[in-house]
């Protein structure tokens, strides 16, 4: 009996021996590393190797303000113009233009005679043009749809413009309209007279 239980035992030793061997053996073969490769490493046949970067999407980066467009707008449109309170009242600049002399039939120039209205527009009427693109210079984008420039100046006994006046929406007279007008304005000569004269003519905005 006491052989049978050491047979047994010896037996059953053995038996546990070729399950330990056969686990090893399995392990062996299934890891093949024996826990020794690290984070962002894989066994590969025994060796211990650098796992394949994954590709995950980047997250997206923002840099500096968004400006929202409506659909349609091209990236270089100007902002729109928002007029204010002010920006449609009348406003001079320029010289003051004091009051047209009496003629003075015994001055030298052109016989004395005051200058009638076509003498005057007929040396004016070539220089509107000019004036008019000073006008839509200054008014841009501007969103007037109606209003009144007035463009005054003095004529003096010989012919040459002394002092200049305009008279204009205060939104045009900030973008410079009265010093372009200015420079058409002086540069005109009207016959001479017996007196100084003072003009006024005016441009409709439509």
């Amino acid at each position: 009996m006491a052989r049978f239980l050491v047979g047994l035992l010896c037996g059953a030793a053995l038996c546990a021996g070729v399950v330990l061997v056969g686990g090893v053996s399995w392990l062996r073969s299934s890891s093949g590393c024996w826990g020794r490769c690290g984070d962002g490493t894989r066994c590969v046949d025994h060796h211990c190797l650098a796992a394949a970067p994954s590709h995950a999407p980047a997250a997206p980066v923002h840099a500096g303000r968004h400006h929202h467009r409506h659909s349609g707008d091209s990236p270089s449109a100007p902002p729109e113009i928002t007029l204010h309170p002010g920006d449609e009242k009348m406003v001079a600049q320029g010289d003051s233009l004091g009051r047209a002399e009496h003629v003075d039939l015994t001055a030298a120039g052109d016989d004395g005679k005051e200058l009638e209205q076509e003498d005057l527009d007929r040396v004016f009427h070539p220089s509107q043009p000019s004036i008019e693109r000073c006008i839509t210079d200054a008014l841009g984008d501007i969103p007037l749809e109606t209003g009144r420039v007035e463009v005054a100046f003095r004529v003096e006994r010989s012919g040459q413009v002394s002092r200049a006046r305009v008279t204009a929406p205060a939104i045009l007279q900030r973008q410079g309209l009265t010093h372009c007008v200015r420079a058409v304005v002086d540069a005109l000569r009207f016959p001479g007279s017996g007196g100084a004269s003072v003009v006024t003519y005016p441009f409709e905005l439509k």
